[in-house]
């Protein structure tokens, strides 16, 4: 895979919104092989990604942010390489880089410690109204409003692998009781945390927070209906830093406007960046947020210096991780 030209090895990073990727120890090694530029701003018409992408020979994508597919490919015919962060690829075709033979090299996931933390985070601000006061106590003297505490709450879990089980045990150490629903949890697991293992129907009848933290594939899109968010107690709370279409929005937003919730804590949507006119930006009992839950500067920092790291090692020849290894043996 080594390259005899690397000075004229052209490289483009997407999507560097917060300003990271120039910043990390990998950049100026990479800089020192090959052309780098670095997009700040996303790719949101086919003439800017044309433009872009046009003698392009390797691109660090980060996961989920912008999407490429079979029109973004042809648009780009000397692409070699994509090394992205994570192991998820529902940005990517992946089955279209590999017919043409392009390696898709990834990192390792992030400990999803950040994700956790904002989730508490968001618990905490609904619970308390923090959003609420803080933008009052810039026009009000003393704005008199009350929260609930946590302590002494249920919490439901629907999910609880590395994220959900962390959420759990920091939400036990708020006193509060712990329900975990999954399809493959066990008694014992869900104890080790101090949670108790629920049918999806009682965690969502008797939580008075709900947090969701599962994957988004065909069998979980839409796991919260309409049915679903109807059964949860009035006034209860949710919040998802997982994916937006686990959830019916339309419902969620139902739910919102005619106070059988809440208030709902969102990192993720239907449509990302959220619509300007979307109805959930008109609501006060709603913390908004734009896909944070990853978004930490030590994680960033993390991904993209492994990203740019398995940039160079494709240049050297190295091996590198792929989530299409079959590319390597043609």
């Amino acid at each position: 895979m080594s390259e005899a030209s690397n000075q004229k090895f052209e490289v483009l990073v997407f999507d560097d919104y917060e300003d990271v990727a120039a910043k990390v120890p990998a950049y100026e090694k990479l800089k020192a092989r090959a052309h780098v530029t670095i997009l700040r701003e996303r790719l949101d018409t086919p003439a800017k990604m044309a433009q872009a992408v046009g003698g392009v020979n390797a691109i660090l994508m980060l996961r989920e942010r912008t999407r490429f597919g079979e029109n973004e490919f042809a648009l780009a015919p000397d692409l070699k390489l994509i090394s992205q962060t994570g192991r998820r690829a529902a940005h990517l075709d992946l089955a279209a880089a590999t017919r043409r033979g392009i390696p898709v090299a990834v990192t390792t996931n992030d400990n999803g410690m950040s994700t956790t933390e904002l989730t508490i985070g968001l618990i905490l601000g609904l619970m308390r109204r923090i959003p609420q006061l803080d933008r009052r106590m810039r026009h009000e003297l003393w704005p008199a409003v009350a929260g609930n505490v946590v302590e002494g709450k249920t919490a439901g879990v629907i999910g609880f692998g590395r994220i959900g089980r962390e959420v759990a045990r920091i939400l036990r150490a708020f006193r509060m009781r712990v329900l975990a629903s999954t399809r493959t949890l066990t008694e014992e697991q869900a104890r080790e945390v101090g949670a108790e293992r629920a049918s999806m129907e009682t965690l969502l009848k008797e939580s008075d927070i709900v947090t969701i933290h599962i994957p988004l594939n065909d069998q979980t899109r839409g796991i919260l209906g309409e049915k679903e968010i109807s059964l949860m107690k009035p006034g209860a709370i949710f919040v998802n830093t997982s994916r937006g279409p686990l959830v019916s929005e339309s419902a969620l937003v139902r739910a919102l406007e005619n106070g059988g919730l809440g208030g709902a804590g969102l990192d993720v949507f239907d449509v990302e960046p959220l619509p300007l006119d979307h109805p959930l930006r008109k609501l006060d009992n709603v913390i908004l947020l734009p896909h944070r839950g990853y978004a930490a500067l030590e994680t960033l920092e993390e991904l993209f210096n492994h990203a740019m790291t398995n940039i160079l090692d494709y240049l050297d020849g190295k091996p590198v991780n792929l989530l299409n290894p079959e590319v390597r043996s043609r």
